[in-house]
């Protein structure tokens, strides 16, 4: 094991999986109140990770895409949550992703609206958001089929 992964492992195990509860249930939440349908959300503790199947991501505006990858990493800042340091990594690849072909200051006003986007969804749902992260905490993978945000 090489240095770099064994720090990774050691500090995952620090780490609560309450982090990374909220980081899914962060993307769920988004992906759900821009009208996604999420069929599966899964938390894995041996690694600390996650993972959320939205439904047809792609179609939508490319700010709102951005905002499905941010809702993660801004639910565990809303919550006070902690990660693994890379936890994120994944999230910001994928955001790069879609403003990789635009000028940078297209690119940085898109993720920008993006992060906004989701904090307000967030804050808007946070009951919902802390639902769905004590849900992933007791039963690690749950079907999200039918679900419908309160409001």
């Amino acid at each position: 094991m090489t240095a770099t992964a064994h720090r990774l492992k050691r500090d995952a195990m620090l780490v609560p999986l309450a982090g990374v509860a909220y980081h899914e249930a962060g993307h769920v939440v988004v992906a759900l109140a821009l009208g996604l349908k999420v069929a599966r959300v899964e938390i894995f503790p041996d690694d600390y990770s996650g993972a959320t199947d939205a439904h047809d991501a792609n179609r939508l505006p490319i700010e709102d895409q951005i905002a499905i990858c941010l809702g993660g990493i801004n639910a565990v800042n809303m919550f006070g949550a902690r990660l693994h340091e890379l936890a994120n990594f994944q999230d910001h690849v994928r955001v790069w992703d879609l403003v990789s072909d635009l000028d940078e200051a297209e690119g940085d006003g898109l993720r920008d609206r993006g992060h906004q986007r989701a904090w307000h969804l967030l804050k808007a749902h946070a009951s919902d958001l802390k639902d769905i992260a004590a849900l992933l905490l007791a039963d690690h993978k749950i079907d999200l089929t039918g679900y419908v945000l309160k409001r």
